[in-house]
C-alpha cells in the first residue's frame, strides 16, 4: 500500500482515486463536528460545497426537511440551522437527522474525494480507527490518499499534522500485514508531527485558523479537536452520505 499525503485538495484527479482509499482531514472543524454528529447519532450526514446546494438538496432530497449545518468564514450562514461547532451536534439535537452539510473547506474536499474506492473523515478524535480500518486486510490491494483539506486550497499546519500522526500509526502498527510504502510526502508530515508530538493542542492554539476561531468565539472548539482517540466513530461516505462505519476494533485509550 503507498501511502500519499495532499496537503490541500489539488493534485490528483477522479483516475487517481479509483484504487485508492481517501482519508479526508479537516481538523478545524469539518471533521471533528461530522464525527461528533455520527457519535451523537446523526442519521447521515450530505456534504454539500455551495449554500444553494445545500438548499436545494434540503428541498429535494428528503421528505422530513433535514437540519441545515455549516459556515461561512467560521459563522453560521444566514438560514441555517447549526453551525460547525462540534459543540452544536449534541445527541439532543441530532439525533435520527439527516443533516445537509456545507462549508468552506471540509465539505469541498469530500465532495472533490467522491470518486475514491472508500472516503473516510478523520481528526484527532477518531485517528486509531481510522488506522484500524486502513489497515483491513480486503485493503491490502489498495493505495492510500491522505487529503488535508487545507484552508482556501492553502497548507493549513493542523490538517498536516493530523495526517502526520495517521502516517505514525500506521507505521508503527506492528501486526499489520500490509506493505506500507509512504512517499516523500507522507514522511514529511510524520516528520512535522514528530516535532510537535504530544503538543498537539499549542499547535491548533498557533495556527493561523485556531487563532481565528478563538478571536470569534471558538476557543473552546480548537480544545475539543484536539483530543486524540475521543472517539471511536467511522464517518465514512457511500452514496454521497457520510454514515457510521461499524468496525469491530480494539478500545483505545483516550489522550487528553
Amino acid at each position: 500500500m503507498k501511502i500519499d499525503v495532499f496537503f490541500t485538495p489539488t493534485g490528483f484527479d477522479d483516475a487517481y482515486l479509483r484504487e485508492r482509499i481517501a482519508v479526508v482531514i479537516d481538523v478545524l472543524r469539518a471533521s471533528t463536528s461530522i464525527i461528533a454528529a455520527l457519535q451523537n447519532g446523526a442519521k447521515e450526514i450530505i456534504p454539500v460545497e455551495e449554500i444553494e446546494e445545500a438548499h436545494n438538496a434540503a428541498s429535494s432530497l428528503f421528505s422530513e426537511r433535514p437540519l441545515l449545518c455549516g459556515e461561512r468564514q467560521g459563522k453560521l450562514i444566514d438560514g441555517f440551522d447549526l453551525g460547525n461547532s462540534p459543540e452544536e451536534f449534541s445527541s439532543d439535537t441530532v439525533s435520527g437527522k439527516s443533516l445537509v452539510f456545507c462549508t468552506t473547506n471540509g465539505t469541498r474536499a469530500l465532495v472533490k474525494s467522491k470518486e475514491a474506492k472508500s472516503v473516510v473523515v478523520a481528526g484527532f478524535n477518531n485517528i486509531s480507527v481510522v488506522k484500524e480500518f486502513i489497515l483491513k486486510l480486503e485493503h491490502a490491494d489498495n493505495h492510500l490518499a491522505i487529503i488535508c483539506a487545507g484552508k482556501d486550497n492553502r497548507f493549513s499546519i493542523e490538517d498536516a499534522l493530523c495526517a502526520g500522526l495517521l502516517v505514525d500509526k500506521l507505521l508503527a502498527d506492528k501486526k499489520t500485514q500490509l506493505p506500507l510504502l509512504p512517499s516523500d510526502s507522507a514522511y514529511a508530515a510524520k516528520t512535522l508531527y514528530e516535532k510537535y508530538r504530544g503538543n498537539e493542542l499549542a499547535a491548533l492554539k498557533d495556527a493561523e485558523h485556531g487563532k481565528y476561531l478563538a478571536s470569534i468565539g471558538f476557543a473552546k472548539d480548537i480544545e475539543t479537536a484536539a483530543k486524540i482517540d475521543s472517539s471511536q466513530a467511522l464517518p465514512i461516505l457511500e452514496d454521497n452520505a457520510l454514515r457510521l462505519y461499524k468496525l469491530e476494533a480494539r478500545k483505545f485509550k483516550r489522550v487528553d
